[in-house]
């Protein structure tokens, strides 16, 4: 196209920045996709060593420790590969719900271990997740959350028992 001479010097300056956009964007874009491979990669690698210190330990030891956790050693193997952030999504619902740690102590001594483990194990994680990030007070999470009945009896008891 022909443009009058004014515009011509105008769209010749515009242009290289035109070009340079779909490069940039690119260059984003190739940068977020690379963070994110890092920080999968730095996850496995945190995952492989978890797993590999507790290989490393006599299956004895593994068991007598294991069963002070009331598991086996292959369940507090599967539940160290699974890291420090497993149940980050059960203590969201519990601050939904209004209750901390200490009421599911008050409610029975060691539920709040078993509700960590069950959440931690949980294959629904990803549905957990978005109906904690799009609809957190949807009581739809009743259907598919293992500790939904633990912690909806929690709540129903709270405030009934001395501090």
């Amino acid at each position: 196209m022909q443009w009058p001479a004014p515009c011509a010097s105008l769209v010749a300056y515009f242009e290289p920045m035109e070009d340079a956009m779909p490069q940039a964007e690119e260059r984003e874009l190739a940068a977020g996709v690379l963070n994110a491979a890092a920080h999968f990669l730095s996850r496995v690698r945190e995952w492989w060593r978890r797993r590999a210190e507790l290989d490393a330990m006599d299956p004895a030891e593994l068991e007598r420790m294991a069963s002070d956790f009331g598991m086996t050693g292959n369940e507090l193997k599967d539940l160290a590969a699974r890291g420090p952030d497993a149940a980050n999504l059960l203590y969201e619902r519990m601050r939904l719900l209004g209750l901390t740690r200490a009421d599911v102590e008050r409610a029975a001594h060691g539920l709040m271990r078993d509700l960590e483990r069950t959440c931690a194990c949980c294959s629904d994680k990803a549905t957990c997740e978005l109906d904690l990030a799009a609809r957190p007070d949807d009581p739809a999470w009743e259907g598919y959350c293992p500790n939904a009945l633990g912690l909806t009896g929690v709540k129903m008891l709270k405030g009934r028992f001395p501090l």
